[in-house]
C-alpha cells in the first residue's frame, strides 16, 4: 500500500507550522499533537471526542479550531480538528515514512478542500464537488 503525502500549513493565534503530513482516510477528522496545538495557539471549542485508535484503543481528544489550514494549494478558514497526544509508536511509524509526526491529515478535510488521496501516486488529487 502506498502512503499519501500531503503539504500542510497551519495558522494558529500564536503561530505557524508547516509539513508533510499523512493523508489518512481512516481517519475521520484531522489530528494535530497536543504539544504542537499549544505552541501554535489553536482555540479549543470545549467539545471532547472519544475515537479508536489504529490499536484498538479509546483515545480522548479536545475539538480546536485551525484559524488558517492550508492543504497543498487550498486554503480552508476555521477548520475543526481533534487535538490529543499523539502516541510515540505512531509518532515513530510516520518519521519512518518520512512524514510528519505532528499532524495527520483526516477525510472531512480532504473533503472540504476537494481532494482525494490518490493511493496509486501517493498524493493528494483535486475533485470537483457537487451538491444533490
Amino acid at each position: 500500500m502506498v502512503l499519501v503525502k500531503a503539504k500542510v500549513k497551519l495558522t494558529g493565534t500564536k503561530g505557524r507550522y508547516s509539513s508533510t503530513a499523512l493523508a489518512d482516510t481512516g481517519a475521520r477528522m484531522s489530528l494535530v499533537d497536543r504539544l504542537l496545538a499549544e505552541e501554535i495557539g489553536l482555540q479549543y471549542t470545549g467539545r471532547e471526542i472519544n475515537f479508536v485508535s489504529i490499536s484498538g484503543h479509546t483515545v480522548k481528544a479536545s475539538e480546536a479550531i485551525v484559524s488558517e489550514l492550508e492543504l497543498e494549494d487550498e486554503v480552508l478558514k476555521y477548520e475543526p480538528v481533534a487535538v490529543a497526544e499523539i502516541p510515540r509508536p505512531v509518532k515513530e511509524t510516520l518519521l519512518k515514512n518520512e512524514l510528519d509526526e505532528k499532524t495527520i491529515v483526516g477525510v472531512l478535510t480532504l473533503e472540504r478542500a476537494n481532494t482525494i488521496a490518490d493511493t496509486t501516486t501517493g498524493k493528494l488529487r483535486k475533485i470537483e464537488s457537487f451538491i444533490l
